[in-house]
């Protein structure tokens, strides 16, 4: 063999360990060559385990061996142990027919290559002596492969994982909710669905539009499903529904795209608000309005469990302070409401910022520091009789215009926004995060009336105190 040989072998080795992804692919492929190359018909790569035994992990050539797969399998200690490369002895092999004579290439992490013949072949000793700079390397790419494996089987099971908390979230939603493909096709609802429309699951599965619902219906259903696919952002629509007994009603619509994995348009998701009573009764209206915001409430518990029960600690204090303002009732429902969603923005911060165990980084600060923008954008969409999105886009602002996002001053920050900021960091300095301890009623206090005129506004700063004073505490954990 001459070098130019050599070389080419070595090549070709070379080649076909660096081409596969999969640690069973990249052993087919290698020992596939090695056997070519070696001329020899059998091959087995043995991995070792805990114990001392081996398992065969790849075999070819010998259907009795490759029946044995991810079997135990002891070896006398020559067949495992010294440098030589050549094995002459039959090799004790469960249900396998002998060979007598076999190359051993040894391979870094535990795995040992056996190369099996019924007869010595000429030359193969020292074409392996071409192989150990290759089993270095074929070393560090079954590393590689199995450590991409692992890392997309916990991928899949974080998948799996989030697939049933939505799966959760979706039966806990008080409202009808469905889901299409891309397609059109209906791929799912939640239980609330089947229980106001009539249809079960499994008449839904598969159905367009136009299955279930009449013509004219079905293609006004479709141009907003169109429009949502066109715009990429959340749609609200109104339209009609007629339930089985015939009785037509009126609901809002109201859709948005969600993504797979790999961030690609999965489908589009709709939830259905019953508005027919609404237009006969504002306070049917007001009623209905409160469940869906308690439903976005529950979703923002959803994300970061750690925070569980901060929007309803905001909320009543909120409220207590409006009250102690003397702010009129339809004011104090709004202001409610928005305490309820106004971290409902956090929902597009990545989970791991929000319950990562330390301080946040700039980087990681500017992120959240997006929320009030992307609460806004949320719900601006949904037409309520409050300035909500406002509210909710004006919670971080201060009264030096040091907040964000938009840096206002002073009364440039409606009242609502103004109260919930006070409220807000009260009921989060004393509740424990994963970064730091909760700090104590007397410290918080302390910094809030540090910060009166500067951060927050004086007046509500001075009724939160009041309303303490006269007895108010958190009701929640």
């Amino acid at each position: 063999m001459n070098n130019d040989h050599a070389m080419a072998i070595v090549c070709d080795l070379a080649l076909c360990i660096g081409r596969e992804v999969t640690r069973d692919a990249l052993l087919t492929q290698v020992l596939q060559r090695f056997l070519f190359h070696c001329a020899c018909p059998v091959g087995l790569v043995l991995q070792q385990l805990p114990q001392g035994e081996y398992m065969i992990v790849k075999a070819i050539g010998d259907e009795q061996l490759i029946q044995q797969h991810g079997q135990p399998l002891a070896l006398p200690a020559w067949v495992s142990d010294g440098e030589q490369f050549s094995l002459h002895g039959a090799i004790p092999l469960p249900g396998s027919r002998p060979y007598p004579f076999a190359y051993r290439l040894r391979i870094e992490g535990g795995y040992l290559m056996l190369l099996l013949s019924p007869r010595t072949e000429d030359g193969a000793e020292q074409l392996c002596h071409l192989f150990s700079p290759i089993l270095g390397n074929l070393a560090r790419a079954i590393q590689l492969c199995r450590d991409s494996e692992q890392l997309a089987l916990r991928q899949q099971a974080e998948r799996v994982d989030m697939q049933h908390v939505n799966e959760s979230l979706l039966k806990a939603i008080p409202i009808p909710v469905c889901y299409q493909d891309v397609e059109g096709r209906f791929i799912g609802c939640n239980p609330t669905f089947t229980q106001i429309t009539g249809i079960r699951r499994a008449e839904l599965l598969g159905k367009r539009v136009d299955d279930i619902l009449p013509p004219e219906m079905a293609d006004e259903y479709t141009q907003q499903d169109l429009e949502v696919l066109r715009s990429k952002q959340p749609q609200s629509f109104e339209h009609s529904l007629i339930d089985r007994s015939g009785h037509r009603y009126q609901v809002l619509n109201f859709k948005d795209l969600f993504y797979d994995h790999q961030g690609k348009v999965a489908g589009i998701i709709g939830a259905l608000v019953d508005i027919t009573h609404i237009r006969e009764s504002e306070q049917h209206q007001r009623t209905l309005l409160f469940q869906t915001i308690a439903a976005l409430s529950s979703a923002i518990a959803h994300k970061d469990p750690g925070t569980a029960g901060h929007e309803k600690r905001v909320h009543d204090l909120a409220l207590a302070i409006g009250q102690h303002l003397q702010l009129p009732q339809d004011r104090l429902d709004g202001l409610g409401l928005a305490a309820m969603v106004h971290n409902i923005g956090l929902l597009q911060i990545p989970a791991d910022i929000l319950t990562r165990p330390r301080e946040l980084r700039p980087v990681e600060f500017e992120l959240i520091k997006l929320h009030p923008q992307a609460g806004c954008d949320i719900l601006q969409q949904i037409d309520f009789p409050w300035p909500i999105a406002t509210i909710v886009l004006q919670h971080h602002e201060n009264m030096d215009g040091s907040g964000y996002p938009q840096g206002l001053q002073s009364d440039a920050i409606c009242l609502e926004a103004r109260i919930i900021r006070v409220a807000d960091s009260l009921a989060a300095m004393t509740a424990h995060r994963p970064f730091r301890r909760a700090m104590s009623l007397t410290d918080a206090f302390a910094q809030l009336t540090r910060y009166a005129g500067i951060h927050y506004d004086e007046q509500v700063v001075n009724a939160c105190l009041c309303v303490w004073q006269a007895g108010y505490r958190f009701t929640t954990p």
